[in-house]
């Protein structure tokens, strides 16, 4: 996650934007196992305050307060050679707390592997956000995590 700049007018959005984000990643870290590094490139995860761009990977027009950008690397650990995804979540700081949160969830919940969306307006993962932000996992994100980490998958074994 990017560090909160310096002192200033500014500070309190970057604030309210880093509650967002931690409340965001404690939801998740009640399901998962969830290491914050001090290290960018060791990072599996890279968390930016930044509104994603407006045209997506093929070109067309998407404006979003949010967006995770997946790529497979070959990285060392240990000593061997192994792929490894690394995730970009793009979140639009002007947004107001709720929203903002909901967002993080969303967009965070895409970095853990939940690259679809729900149908139902409950989830967190929800396709389209409903009238109220949804500021924690729902019973279905939750059993949908739960069930996607129990499959085998190129990156090892399920924790």
């Amino acid at each position: 996650m990017q560090p909160l700049g310096e002192p200033g007018p500014g500070l309190r959005f970057e604030q309210r934007w880093q509650q967002a984000v931690d409340g965001a990643l404690a939801s998740w870290g009640s399901e998962l196992s969830l290491v914050m590094v001090s290290d960018p490139a060791r990072a599996q995860i890279l968390i930016h305050r930044r509104r994603p761009p407006l045209l997506d990977a093929q070109g067309r027009r998407r404006a979003s307060h949010g967006r995770a950008l997946l790529e497979l690397l070959e990285v060392e650990r240990q000593g061997a050679w192994r792929p490894e995804p690394r995730v970009l979540v793009l979140l639009s700081p002007d947004q107001r707390l709720e929203a903002l949160q909901a967002t993080a969830l969303h967009e965070l919940g895409h970095a853990i592997g939940l690259w679809g969306h729900s149908d139902e307006l409950g989830d967190a993962m929800a396709a389209v956000p409903g009238a109220q932000p949804k500021l924690s996992l729902s019973a279905r994100d939750r059993a949908t995590v739960r069930w996607l980490y129990q499959q085998p998958s190129r990156f090892g074994p399920p924790p």
